[in-house]
C-alpha cells in the first residue's frame, strides 16, 4: 500500500529549465488546501464513516470520496485506510487531522469576523437528542430571539458526538452531559440526577435480570447505569438497542425495561422507578461549552438564554 506520493512543486521555489534556471513559482493546486476538503476528511474521521459524511454535508458517498482522493494527492500520502470496522487513521492521518482542526478554527474565526462577511453571522448550536422532545421548541424560540441579528443553526446529537462537533469546529455552543471532570473550562455547569425510568405498568421480577433499553453505542448515562449494577453485582441484560432516542423511549413505554436517563429529561410517558428497587445512580453534570477562540462576550445574551432554558422546569 502507498504511503506517500512525491509530487514536484510544493513548497519552496523549483527551478525551471525552460526560464534559463530561474526560479518558478509552487504549483498553486498543490499549495493550498480548500476547506471543504479539511471539513470532508474532519467529518470522516469524527463519524467513522464515508457515508455519514456524506450526509452531515449533503454530498453523495463517490464525492466525498473524490474529497478524500483529492486532499491526499495535494499532501501526497494516504491519510485514511477503510476497513469493514469503519475508517483508520494512518499515522500522517493523525498530524494532518490536528492541523486540519487548527486551520478551520482560524479559518471560521476570520470569517466571522466583525464587519468580514456582508451576511449575518451564523452560530451553530448543539443540543442532546434527549432534550429535544421537551426543549428544541423552546430553545428555538428564545434562542433564536436572543442570537440577534446572526442566524441560529441546531444540531442535535448525542452529547459525545456534539462534544467532538465542538473540537472540529462543526458547532460553537453546545449543551453536553458527562462527569464533573469533562466540564472543566465549561460556560456553564449544573448537576442532575440521573435516574431509571421505565412504564408505569412494568414491574421488576424477582431474581430476573434487570432489563435494560439502550443505544448500540453506549450512550453515557448506559455506560454509567452498567458500572453502576456490575459494581453491585446486579445481573442485567440488554433487551433493546436504537440510535432513535424516540424508540427506545417507545421500547421502554411498551414495558420492554429501564432507561437511565437524567431527572429532567424524563418524559411525561415513563415514571421514575421507586427508590430502593435498584442501585441508586450518580449525579451527572450538564455543560454550555463552546469551541476554541469563538467571542463569548459577544454571545453572551445567547449563551444566558440557552442556559436558562436548559434549567427551566417547563
Amino acid at each position: 500500500m502507498r504511503k506517500a506520493r512525491p509530487h514536484p512543486g510544493t513548497g519552496a521555489f523549483q527551478t525551471d529549465p525552460k526560464r534559463g534556471g530561474e526560479p518558478r513559482p509552487p504549483d498553486v493546486a498543490k499549495a493550498n488546501i480548500p476547506t471543504d476538503l479539511l471539513r470532508t476528511f474532519i467529518a470522516i474521521c469524527e463519524l467513522g464513516s464515508f457515508t455519514k459524511a456524506a450526509h452531515l454535508f449533503g454530498l453523495t458517498q463517490p464525492a466525498v470520496s473524490a474529497h478524500m482522493r483529492r486532499l491526499e494527492s495535494i499532501i501526497g500520502a494516504d491519510l485514511i485506510e477503510k476497513s469493514l470496522a469503519g475508517v483508520t487513521l494512518t499515522e500522517c492521518g493523525h498530524e494532518i487531522l490536528r492541523h486540519a482542526r487548527r486551520m478551520l478554527s482560524i479559518n471560521d474565526q476570520i470569517v466571522s469576523s466583525g464587519g468580514l462577511q456582508p451576511h449575518p453571522q451564523v452560530v451553530r448550536l448543539g443540543v442532546p437528542n434527549l432534550y429535544a422532545p421537551s426543549k428544541l421548541a423552546v430553545i428555538l424560540r428564545e434562542c433564536g430571539s436572543a442570537v440577534g441579528p446572526s442566524r441560529l443553526q441546531v444540531r442535535c446529537d448525542h452529547s459525545s458526538n456534539l462534544v467532538r462537533s465542538i473540537q472540529s469546529g462543526y458547532l460553537d455552543i453546545a449543551y453536553v452531559l458527562g462527569d464533573q471532570d469533562e466540564m472543566d473550562g465549561a460556560l456553564a455547569s449544573w448537576p442532575d440526577d440521573l435516574v431509571w425510568v421505565r412504564a408505569p405498568d412494568f414491574t421488576l421480577q424477582p431474581g430476573a435480570p434487570i432489563p435494560l433499553v439502550s443505544s448500540p453505542n453506549l450512550v453515557y448515562a448506559d455506560r454509567v447505569a452498567m458500572r453502576v449494577l456490575e459494581k453491585s453485582n446486579r445481573r442485567y441484560e440488554i433487551v433493546f438497542t436504537a440510535f432513535d432516542t424516540q424508540a427506545r423511549r417507545s421500547a421502554a413505554a411498551a414495558g420492554m425495561g429501564y432507561i437511565p436517563i437524567p431527572r429532567a429529561a424524563a418524559p411525561p410517558a415513563l415514571v421514575i422507578e421507586t427508590p430502593g428497587v435498584l442501585p441508586d445512580l450518580p449525579q451527572v453534570t450538564m455543560g454550555i461549552i463552546a469551541r476554541e477562540d469563538l467571542d463569548t462576550a459577544s454571545l453572551e445574551p445567547l449563551i444566558s438564554t440557552f442556559a436558562a432554558v436548559l434549567k427551566s422546569k417547563t
